[in-house]
C-alpha cells in the first residue's frame, strides 16, 4: 500500500514539475516578445526622432536660404544638393527637399470657373485647363475614365457644391460605391487623397504625380521657372499657349545655371518658342518659392522609417504646415 502511495506522490511531482516548467517556459516566451516589443517601440520612435531632427536642419536651411536670396529660388541652392546618406547611431539618414512651386497645386482647382462662360470648357479656371492637359498629353495613362471626367472629377471634389459638374463625380456617384463615402467639397490635404477620386486608379496616379502636388490651405497657381525639371515641361505647354514640348523643354534649356533672374527673362524665351497671351504669364510663373516638400527617411538597426513634412517659409521662419508617416506620397 505504501509503495502505491509513494507512486501516486511521484506521478503527482511529476505532474507538478511538468506543469511548472510549462508555465515558465510560457512566460519565458511572452517575456521575450514583450521585450521583443519594448524594444521595437523604442527603435522606432529613435527613427521618429532623427526623421525629426532632420526636419529642425531643413528649416535651418532654408531659412539660411532666404537670408542669402530672398527673390529666387533655384537649383543650384544648397536646399536642392543631393546629399549622401548622414550616418548616425545605429544607422543613417536620407534627405530630400522639393520645391512644391515645381508642380500642379491641385488645390487651385477649387477657384470658380471663368465668370464669362458658364460651365463650357472656356470657363474652367487656368488649373483646371492645366490638369486637362495633362491629362490628355501623358503617354499610356490606363485611365478608364475620359480624360475630360478625371479633371472635372477633381474640381467637383474640390468645390462646395453637390451639383455635378459637366462630366465629374459627386456624392450620389461616390454613395453607389459597394464602400460608399462623401465627397469632400473641400480642398485636399495630401496629393494621396487623390486617390478616391473617380477614375484615379493605381495606373493613372503613377503617372500622374511627377507633376502634381498639393500645397494645404493653398489654392494658388503658380509654378517656378527655376526649380521645374526638363522631364516637367509639359507643365510649361499645359499654362502657356502656344508653345509646344519641344518650345518648353528648350526654354528650360535656356535657364542659366543659378535660375532667371526675373520671371521675364523666361517669358521672353518662351516668346521665342511661340508663346501667346504673354501678359498673363507672369501670374502663373515666377523665379520664386516659398513652400517646400521634406521628405526624411531614418534607418536605425535595419528598420526604415519615413516622414514626409510639407514647410511654409515666412518672414524668416518655417512653419510645418503638414506630415505624414510612411510612404512617400
Amino acid at each position: 500500500m505504501a509503495i502505491k502511495q509513494r507512486g501516486a506522490a511521484l506521478v503527482i511531482v511529476l505532474f507538478i514539475v511538468a506543469l511548472a516548467a510549462t508555465i515558465a517556459a510560457d512566460m519565458a516566451v511572452n517575456l521575450m516578445v514583450q521585450v521583443q516589443k519594448t524594444t521595437n517601440i523604442q527603435q522606432h520612435q529613435q527613427s521618429k526622432w532623427y526623421a525629426y531632427a532632420t526636419e529642425e536642419l531643413a528649416k535651418k536651411v532654408l531659412v539660411e536660404v532666404k537670408k542669402q536670396d530672398k527673390e529666387q529660388v533655384n537649383l543650384s541652392q544648397v536646399w536642392a544638393t543631393e546629399n549622401e546618406p548622414y550616418p548616425v547611431d545605429g544607422g543613417y539618414l536620407k534627405v530630400k527637399l522639393t520645391d512644391l512651386r515645381a508642380c500642379l497645386n491641385l488645390n487651385a482647382l477649387a477657384q470658380p470657373p471663368a465668370a464669362q462662360d458658364n460651365k463650357s470648357s472656356e470657363g474652367q479656371n487656368p488649373a483646371h485647363r492645366a490638369l486637362l492637359h495633362l491629362l490628355q498629353n501623358i503617354e499610356e495613362l490606363n485611365n478608364e475614365e475620359s480624360e475630360e471626367a478625371l479633371a472635372d472629377s477633381v474640381y467637383d471634389w474640390l468645390d462646395e457644391d453637390n451639383i455635378t459638374y459637366r462630366s465629374g463625380a459627386e456624392e450620389d456617384d461616390y454613395m453607389a460605391n459597394r464602400t460608399p463615402y462623401m465627397t469632400a467639397n473641400n480642398l485636399f490635404a495630401a496629393v494621396s487623397e487623390l486617390r478616391v477620386v473617380k477614375g484615379f486608379n493605381p495606373l493613372v496616379m503613377e503617372k500622374l504625380l511627377p507633376y502634381v502636388c498639393v500645397i494645404p490651405g493653398n489654392t494658388e497657381l503658380i509654378l517656378n521657372v527655376n526649380t521645374l525639371q526638363p522631364e516637367q515641361a509639359m507643365l510649361i505647354t499645359a499654362l502657356a499657349p502656344g508653345v509646344s514640348q519641344a518650345g518648353a523643354e528648350a526654354a528650360l534649356a535656356a535657364r542659366p545655371e543659378k535660375g532667371f533672374e526675373k520671371v521675364s527673362d523666361f517669358i521672353e524665351e518662351l516668346k521665342k518658342q511661340g508663346a501667346k497671351d504673354v501678359q498673363t504669364l507672369d501670374k502663373v510663373f515666377t523665379v520664386n518659392s516659398n513652400y517646400f516638400q521634406l521628405v526624411a527617411v531614418a534607418f536605425f538597426n535595419e528598420r526604415r522609417f519615413t516622414m514626409t513634412s510639407t514647410l511654409a517659409v515666412k518672414d524668416g521662419q518655417v512653419t510645418v504646415l503638414a506630415r505624414k508617416f510612411g510612404g512617400v506620397q
